[in-house]
């Protein structure tokens, strides 16, 4: 054989060595019990049946590293091949776990944001008017609105008599009238409505039509009781023992002053001492009530009432018009009515801590903003703000005088008291907003005045032939919106904006009040980001001027909008009809607004 095959030769007994030192560090990673720099043996005695049965047949040792007398190789420290460190291998190890953990924990994460995003865009709608911000309707917020809060006044039934009259009534019962206060849904009727109360004395039949009508309608009532008594002088315990008495006739079936008991029966929960008493004689001075003599003939009205019937509610103080807190009206004494009058039943309540029933359980005015409402339109729409502060004014004098909430009545309201009135829809535009802002103030009763037997100011129906008027169209566009109302931010002056919706948010209402005569577009979204995921359909409406658009989304569902527009009334057709829509479906040729 030749030097270079020798030469060979050892170089692959060599490289057969490596490869033999590389198979035994893969037979100690993965054999139980094996030493290294020993050959494995079936008759080594630390090797166990299983071990051998797993090492298989023994392996030689290449002839180059081999001892001539066939001992067991083992290289010394010097002949040892270059290992990598352990500490590499446990990093490489650590990441190879890292990196997966690392993307599931990213996974995770946005799975949160895409979920909240998807929330927000089910619970958040984004209404944007003309060029200013978009406000954020939040549906996570609402509050409920009152039942009572499409009331009105009503008259004794026309031709009815009195007890002091004949033929002293003079509305309309009939059923065009029934099936019209239905359709704007109106669940308080004020009765007998306004200075006809105190003029004149119920008669027996009078308040039996008064029930029927209360049944007939769905309604519930708010009953006056005479302050004064025209047509006889008697003693304040007197006429407060007969307000006491009415409150029998009327809750009780079985009083001994019904004739039969097949008359009519709906009991009155609701009842308010007197009418406008700051305008009213009192019969035993002569002269004007002041605050403070109303207020003591309020405490001995609401004893002899709740005496008869202790789970009824009992209003005042009924003053003509309120302005807000240290804004008057004054009586003849320069004392504020409306915090007189609260202070002296507050302090009589404090002192009888244990009557089984309060004096006051709502506090109650009225209100018209103008006296004369011809010339002053535009006064007559920015009025409608005034709201916001004479209620929460009040509200805080109330917590202050009683050391807790009341309710709150307005049981008279129009644009003015008497002829001089707006044109229409200036006057439809005015109580649309003037019901939005009662609602976003959470008043708990209204009754417009009034239902029908007057012309001035604007009543429901006409008193001539009983034709419904624009009044009763905003009411009946109210009647769309949802149970819960949701608060605003919307910052456009010429439109207003009111939302609801209803318990289980799939179903959001809003009202849009366009008092200026250009038209605005009004853009609708849901807050979904730059996820296009959402349970609500975008909208555009196109609000014309002087108009009114109440627009409905339903979850998962489509849109659909009533649109009314009072400044469209002719002499042949002064009161237009609400239009009705489904979005995406009206025809150009209609004009409809979404």
């Amino acid at each position: 054989m030749s030097s270079h095959e020798n030469a060979f030769n050892y170089r692959l007994s060599l490289l057969e060595g490596v490869s033999y030192i590389h198979s035994q560090r893969h037979i100690q990673r993965h054999i139980p019990g094996y030493v290294p720099g020993h050959v494995m043996s079936t008759n080594n005695e630390q090797t166990t049946g299983e071990s051998a049965r797993l090492s298989g047949p023994e392996t030689p040792l290449p002839a180059a590293l081999s001892s001539s007398q066939g001992k067991s190789f083992s290289p010394s420290p010097g002949n040892q091949p270059p290992q990598a460190p352990r500490g590499n291998s446990h990093r490489v190890e650590k990441q190879r776990y890292l990196l997966p953990l690392f993307l599931l924990v990213v996974l995770i994460l946005g799975l949160i944001q895409v979920a909240s995003a998807i929330t927000r865009a089910n619970m958040h709608l984004l209404v944007r008017i003309g060029d200013v911000q978009e406000s954020d309707l939040d549906l996570n917020q609402s509050l409920p609105i009152s039942p009572y809060l499409l009331g009105s006044n009503v008259f004794p039934k026309a031709g009815s008599d009195s007890q002091d009259q004949q033929g002293s009534g003079f509305m309309r019962y009939d059923a065009g009238l029934v099936a019209g206060l239905r359709s704007a849904r109106i669940r308080l009727l004020r009765f007998p409505g306004g200075e006809w109360g105190e003029e004149h004395t119920l008669s027996s039949s009078q308040l039996d039509d008064f029930s029927h009508l209360l049944q007939v309608t769905g309604a519930d009532g708010l009953m006056q009781t005479q302050l004064s008594n025209p047509s006889q002088q008697d003693t304040l315990a007197t006429r407060a023992s007969r307000a006491g008495l009415l409150v029998d006739y009327m809750n009780n079936r079985k009083s001994i002053q019904r004739a039969s008991a097949a008359t009519p029966y709906h009991p009155v929960k609701y009842w308010a001492v007197g009418n406008e008493p700051d305008l009213l004689k009192n019969p035993d001075t002569g002269t004007t009530f002041t605050a403070t003599e109303y207020a003591e003939a309020f405490i001995q009205y609401s004893i002899a009432m709740h005496q008869n019937d202790p789970t009824i509610k009992v209003f005042g103080p009924e003053i003509s018009q309120f302005y807000g807190a240290g804004q008057g009206p004054y009586d003849s004494a320069h004392n504020l009515w409306m915090e007189t009058f609260l202070q002296i039943v507050s302090r009589y309540e404090q002192s009888h801590p244990n009557a089984k029933f309060h004096l006051l359980d709502g506090v109650s005015f009225h209100r018209y903003p103008l006296d004369n409402a011809s010339q002053a339109t535009n006064l007559l729409l920015n009025s409608t703000g005034e709201w916001n502060d004479l209620i929460s004014s009040l509200r805080q004098n109330i917590r202050q005088d009683f050391g807790h909430d009341l309710p709150v009545a307005v049981t008279e309201v129009n644009t003015n008291p008497k002829g001089d009135v707006p044109p229409p829809d200036y006057a439809a535009l005015w109580w649309a907003d003037t019901l939005g802002k009662l609602m976003n103030q959470q008043v708990e009763y209204t009754t417009f005045f009034s239902t029908q037997g007057v012309d001035a100011p604007y009543p429901l129906f006409t008193a001539r032939d009983g034709r419904q008027t624009v009044m009763l169209r905003i009411m009946q566009l109210f009647a769309h919106l949802q149970a819960d109302y949701i608060a605003t931010s919307s910052e456009n002056d010429s439109v207003s904006l009111y939302a609801t919706q209803d318990d289980a948010h799939n179903t959001v209402s809003m009202l849009l009040i366009n008092k200026e005569m250009n038209t605005e577009i009004v853009h609708v979204r849901p807050d979904s980001g730059l996820l296009p995921l959402s349970a609500w359909h975008a909208q555009d409406v196109t609000l014309k001027g002087h108009s009114l658009v109440l627009l409905t989304l339903h979850r998962n569902g489509t849109n659909e909008a009533y649109t009314f527009s009072p400044a469209q009334a002719t002499l042949s057709d002064p009161t237009p009809g609400i239009r009705y829509t489904i979005c995406g479906q009206q025809s150009e040729a209609l004009a409809i607004t979404c």
